[in-house]
C-alpha cells in the first residue's frame, strides 16, 4: 500500500498546495469539475510513469520529470483560476515553494530519526496552515493581481535553484552526497530559502497595495481641491452678480428697447443657471466630474442632462471612476461639438443600478461616419483621435471589476453603456 502511495504522494502534496494558493483567486466557470478532472488526471499519469521509473538512475530526464511536477502546477492553476499565465506561473511556483518547506521540515524529522507517518502527515499539515496564515490570506487581497515580470524573475530563480540542488542532493550522485548531519543542515538552509523568498515576495506586493492606497488618497485629495476651485468660482460669479444686480435693475428700468432688455434678462439667467451644475451625487470624485464637464457645457451651448447616483461606486478606484467618466463624457462631448444644429448638441447620463448591475448609459448625438473593430468604434483617419478616444480604457475599467461595455450607433445617436455586476462587491 505504501508502495502505491509513494507513486503519487509528491502530485497529491504540491495539488494540495496549490489548493490553497487558489483560495484568494477567482475562480473560472465549473471550477470544480475542472479541478477534479484535472487533479485526477495528474495523479494517473503519476502513478503511471512512476511505475515505469521504479529503477530509473540519475540523469537529465529526471531532472526534466520533476520539472514536469512544476508545468502541470502552472496548468492547474491556469485552468482552474481566472487569472493569465504569468499569474499562473507565480501561483504555481509559490504552491512549489510551500510544498518544499513542508518537505525539507519532514526530512529533518526523518533524519533525526523519526519514522512515524502521522507526524509526517502533521508536519505537513501545520507547514501549509503557516504558510496559509502568513502568506496565501495575503497574495491577492482587494481581488486585484500584481504580477509583473520584474518580481517573477528573483521568485523564480532562487526557487529553481533550490530545487535543482535538492534533486542533486537526493540523486545519489557521489559529489552530492552528504553525511546525516550536513544533510540536516541544507535542509534547514533550503527551507529557510524558501521561506525568505515568499517573505518578500509578499511584502513587496503589500508595499504596491499600500502605495495605491496612498496615490488614491492623493488623488482623492486633490479632487475635493478641485471641487471647491469650482464651486468658489461658482460662488464668486453669483456673488458679484448679486452686488452689481441694485445697479443692473436701475438699469433696465431705464430700458426702452425691448430687445436689449431681453438679452439682458438671458445673459442674467445664464450666469445663474451655472450654479445649477454644483451636483452632490454621493461620490465626490464623480461630482467633480460632472461639474468639470457640466461648466464646460454650460458655457458651450451643449444641452447637459444628467441622473445619477454615485452612492453606488464605493467599489471603484478614484482614478477608474475619474477615467471612466472623463473619457465618456470627453468623447461625447467632443462629438455634439462638431454638430452644425444647436437643438442636437445633447447629452444624456444616466447611471442607475437594476438586478444587482450598475448601469451606466452615456447617449449623444453625432454626424462623423463610424465604423467598428472589435466591439469599439474607429473613425477615419482625419477623426481617429477624436470620437472613441478613450474607448479602450473604459472597456479595461469594466473587465477589471468583471463588467461588460456595448457601443451602439443608430440614427446618429451614440450610445455606449457599462454593465458591471454588484452582487459579489457587496
Amino acid at each position: 500500500m505504501m508502495e502505491q502511495w509513494e507513486k503519487i504522494s509528491y502530485i497529491v502534496q504540491l495539488i494540495a498546495a496549490c489548493a490553497l494558493f487558489m483560495v484568494p483567486y477567482k475562480k473560472r466557470a465549473k471550477f470544480v469539475p475542472r479541478a477534479v478532472l484535472c487533479s485526477g488526471a495528474f495523479v494517473l499519469v503519476s502513478y503511471a510513469v512512476n511505475s515505469m521509473l521504479e529503477n530509473r538512475n540519475f540523469s537529465i530526464w529526471i531532472v526534466l520529470y520533476w520539472a514536469a511536477f512544476l508545468l502541470a502546477c502552472v496548468l492547474l492553476m491556469y485552468v482552474c483560476l481566472d487569472v493569465n499565465a504569468l499569474e499562473a506561473a507565480y501561483c504555481a511556483i509559490c504552491a512549489c515553494a510551500m510544498q518544499h518547506v513542508a518537505f525539507d521540515i519532514n526530512e529533518i524529522y526523518l533524519g533525526l530519526g523519526g519514522g512515524s507517518y502521522l507526524v509526517q502527515v502533521i508536519v505537513y499539515a501545520a507547514v501549509y496552515l503557516l504558510f496559509y496564515h502568513l502568506f496565501v490570506r495575503k497574495i491577492n487581497q482587494n481581488d486585484e493581481s500584481r504580477v509583473s515580470l520584474e518580481a517573477m524573475f528573483p521568485l523564480a530563480t532562487i526557487i529553481i535553484i533550490v530545487w535543482i540542488l535538492s534533486v542533486l542532493e537526493t540523486s545519489g550522485l557521489e559529489y552530492f552526497r552528504a553525511e546525516a548531519g550536513s544533510r540536516i543542515f541544507y535542509r534547514i538552509i533550503d527551507a529557510l530559502c524558501c521561506f525568505y523568498v515568499l517573505w518578500v515576495q509578499i511584502n513587496q506586493r503589500e508595499k504596491i497595495m499600500l502605495k495605491q492606497e496612498l496615490d488614491g488618497i492623493n488623488t482623492a485629495w486633490m479632487m475635493q481641491k478641485e471641487q471647491y476651485v469650482i464651486k468658489q468660482e461658482i460662488i464668486d460669479s453669483i456673488n458679484r452678480k448679486c452686488h452689481d444686480l441694485k445697479h443692473q435693475l436701475q438699469a433696465l428700468r431705464q430700458m426702452t428697447n425691448e430687445e436689449d432688455k431681453e438679452a439682458y434678462f438671458n445673459e442674467m439667467e445664464h450666469d445663474i443657471m451655472i450654479y445649477d451644475t454644483a451636483v452632490n451625487t454621493g461620490n465626490k470624485a464623480l461630482d467633480v466630474i460632472l461639474m468639470d464637464k457640466g461648466l464646460y457645457c454650460k458655457n458651450h451651448d451643449i444641452q447637459w442632462t444628467c441622473m445619477a447616483d454615485g452612492s453606488c461606486l464605493g467599489f471603484m478606484r478614484i482614478e477608474d471612476i475619474y477615467a471612466v467618466f472623463g473619457n465618456a463624457l470627453d468623447n461625447a462631448i467632443t462629438a455634439v461639438t462638431a454638430i452644425s444644429e444647436p437643438e442636437k448638441r445633447v447629452i444624456s447620463l444616466k447611471m442607475i443600478t437594476q438586478n444587482n448591475i450598475l448601469v451606466i448609459q452615456v447617449q449623444n448625438y453625432y454626424e462623423t461616419s463610424l465604423h467598428f473593430e472589435q466591439g469599439l468604434p474607429v473613425t477615419t483617419k482625419h477623426d481617429r483621435q477624436e470620437h472613441g478616444y478613450g474607448m479602450k480604457s473604459i472597456r479595461h475599467i469594466a473587465e477589471k471589476y468583471g463588467g461588460t461595455i456595448t457601443v451602439d450607433a443608430k440614427d446618429q445617436i451614440f450610445t455606449l453603456q457599462i454593465l458591471i455586476p454588484l452582487e459579489q462587491r457587496a
